[in-house]
């Protein structure tokens, strides 16, 4: 009985070891540029469902209505300015009834707007609720009868999707190793200049944040 014990623990230990010996192969990201659209926004959105609402607050650690949404499009290398009143002012005004994933709704308060949210779909919202204390979805407009706050206070719609931005796609390093020699390649091919002939030199090129214009 002891031997079996004093075997099991040396198989154990040596398993162990084993294990910590085994390679540990990193997820790593590269960028990819493409066509952002609503439904890529409203997913990612949807990932900080719960995260708590905290005034001024522009991390997954807490978020304000404005933080959130400039987070989320951030997410794919897109700026927006800090505040609703700024971001109201930027993209396109739809055609009235022409709601769709992604845009965003703006609603009044004591000076303009005080409040935005994101368009999830089938009258619904996703945004960081001071009321609710957490990102969370609601109804937006209710019933002609009976309205939602947000169905009353409803001042401007803002559609800034689809629009060219960055996504991250996880690879092993192994893949982003083969990337970068790629890089090095095309870079050599076009005499130290990216793809669709920009300047990788350029500071434009390298950031990661695409500015949206008003």
């Amino acid at each position: 009985m002891g031997q079996c014990l004093l075997l099991s623990a040396a198989v154990l230990s040596w398993s162990s070891r084993a294990a910590a010996q085994l390679p540990q192969h990193r997820v790593e990201a590269v960028p990819v540029r493409g066509i952002v659209d609503g439904e890529d926004l409203v997913r990612t959105a949807k990932q900080y469902l719960g995260v708590p609402y905290r005034w001024g607050g522009t991390t997954p650690r807490g978020f304000d209505c404005s933080g959130f949404v400039q987070y989320v499009f951030a997410q794919y290398g897109i700026a927006l300015p800090r505040t609703a009143h700024e971001q109201v002012a930027y993209g396109d005004a739809p055609p009235p009834g022409d709601l769709r994933p992604g845009d965003l709704l703006f609603f009044f308060g004591d000076r303009g707007a005080q409040h935005v949210a994101i368009y999830v779909g089938g009258d619904t919202i996703i945004h960081a609720s001071s009321g609710g204390h957490r990102v969370k979805l609601d109804r937006f407009s209710g019933s002609r009868t009976s309205p939602t706050w947000f169905g009353r206070r409803l001042i401007a719609i803002r559609r800034l999707l689809p629009a060219e931005g960055v996504f991250m796609l996880p690879t092993t390093p192994a893949t982003a190793s083969r990337h970068h020699a790629d890089d090095i390649q095309s870079e050599s091919d076009t005499g130290g200049r990216g793809p669709g002939g920009a300047d990788r030199r350029d500071s434009g090129y390298r950031s990661s944040q695409l500015h949206v214009r008003p």
